[in-house]
Formats: structure tokens, C-alpha cells, sequence
């Protein structure tokens, strides 16, 4: 476990240095090295994926169940995610200064759980469960990026915030659906508005809000954007980390192990 600690730390150091050098880009500086923040960044996600394969061979199972593995799992979608749109988009390298950063925060957070493991439960022992985590790393990624970019506003095009806030939900709501089928076969209903679950579609219901929104000309004018843009995301932070510690939900059966 010191060993899994250490390694894990040092996969967080990586992240947080290439937050910074790009910090460094933002405010003029550094401009040579920005793709070298790119290389450590993508330094520390080979290391990330490498932990979690490993995890897998040892356990043999996907590494998606347990607290510490969502959080970490998580950390590695965002930083994928980034990644890949930095790759694809350029204009979108410099929100590494907000997403590295983030993605280190939940390294260090994912080691304040339990690192073992455990006989997984029929109600595990689904493809819907799988697709349904999956899905779930894939929004945080997306989420997380997107309000990088809105806290950004003078780097990047609102046309491209508005794409990134639209994946950011077609994610959730893909993540929701799935979430639906995994409930039907593990608890025999699709609904039953579980904390979690009305969370979750407050949620897609504030992203769908914020995305007609800005479609009104009026409002993007306006310095509330930034508000509006960033309320979903941290409903969707709250609705996956925090609601579980302030109330009873059928996730806490596995996710605090």
C-alpha cells in the first residue's frame, strides 16, 4: 500500500506541475514550454492508466467499484479527456491550468479511502453497471473541461463552451440511461428517486437550462454567464462525491467501501 501511496502521489505531482507551467503560458510566459506541460501531463495519465491496469491483473475485475476506484478512475477520465481536446482543439490547451490541477486533487482524495478489495455483489455483476461508471467518468471529464473553459472566457469562442457544455450533458443523460438499466436488473425498477438519482436529473435539467440559455443573445452578454455555466458542474461534482455524505442512497452499498 506505501508503494501504490507513493506512486499515486507522484502521478498527482505530475498533473499539478503541468497545471502550473501552463499557469505560466496564461499569464504570458513560459510560452516554449507549453507542450512540454502537455508531455508531463500525458506522462502522469500513461503512469494513471498503467496503476489501474495493474489493479485490474491483480483483482480481476474492471477497477470501477469501490470509492477509491471511481476517484481515481475519474482523475484519469479528466485528464483523458483533456488530452484528447487539447489534441484535437489547441485553443484548448491552455484549460490545463484548471483541469491538471483538479485531476491531482482527486489522486490525493482517492487515497483517504480503502485501497482493498471485495466479493463483488449480483447487483455488481453487470455490463449496465460498467457502462454506467464508465459514462460517469466520461461526464466528470467532460464537465470539468468545459468549466475550465467557461472560467476562461477571453481564450476561448463561446461557440466551443457551448459544445463542450452539450457533450458535458449527452454524457450524463447517456450515464443516467444506463443507470436506469443497471437499476432494473440489480433492484427491480428503472426509478425510484433515490437521492442520487433526482440529483442526477436536476442536474441534466440545469445543463439543458444553461445550454437554451445561451441561445439568447441578451443573456450571453451578460456577466452571469460564468454563474449559469459553472451552477450544473458543480451540481454534478456534488451529486457524485458530496451527496453521499449527507444522505442515504442504494450507491453507498459499495462506494464507501
Amino acid at each position: 500500500m506505501r508503494d501504490l501511496t507513493t506512486v499515486q502521489a507522484g502521478i498527482a505531482l505530475l498533473y499539478l506541475m503541468g497545471g502550473v507551467v501552463l499557469a505560466g503560458r496564461l499569464i504570458g510566459r513560459w510560452q516554449r514550454v507549453e507542450r512540454a506541460a502537455v508531455g508531463v501531463a500525458l506522462v502522469g495519465g500513461s503512469l494513471h492508466l498503467a496503476m489501474l491496469l495493474q489493479r485490474w491483473l491483480e483483482f480481476g475485475r474492471l477497477p470501477i467499484v469501490t470509492r477509491y476506484e471511481n476517484i481515481s478512475v475519474d482523475s484519469l477520465a479528466v485528464v483523458g479527456i483533456y488530452l484528447l481536446a487539447q489534441w484535437r482543439i489547441p485553443r484548448l490547451r491552455v484549460c490545463g491550468v484548471l483541469v491538471l490541477p483538479a485531476a491531482a486533487i482527486g489522486m490525493v482524495a482517492a487515497l483517504w479511502y480503502n485501497r482493498g478489495s471485495f466479493p463483488l455483489s449480483p447487483a455488481l455483476r453487470t455490463e449496465w453497471m460498467v457502462i454506467h461508471a464508465t459514462l460517469n467518468s466520461l461526464a466528470l471529464g467532460a464537465g470539468t473541461l468545459a468549466a475550465a473553459a467557461i472560467v476562461i472566457p477571453s481564450r476561448i469562442h463561446a461557440e466551443l463552451k457551448g459544445r463542450l457544455l452539450a457533450w458535458a450533458l449527452f454524457l450524463w443523460c447517456a450515464m443516467i440511461a444506463a443507470g436506469s438499466c443497471w437499476a432494473s436488473l440489480s433492484w427491480g425498477r428503472f426509478w425510484g428517486w433515490d437521492p442520487i438519482e433526482s440529483w442526477a436529473l436536476a442536474t441534466a435539467l440545469v445543463y439543458a437550462f444553461v445550454l437554451h440559455l445561451r441561445l439568447k443573445g441578451n443573456w450571453r452578454a451578460t456577466k452571469s454567464r460564468l454563474l449559469f455555466g459553472l451552477v450544473p458542474f458543480a451540481m454534478m461534482v456534488f451529486t457524485t462525491y458530496g451527496l453521499l455524505l449527507v444522505r442515504n442512497s442504494a450507491h453507498s452499498r459499495y462506494l464507501f467501501q
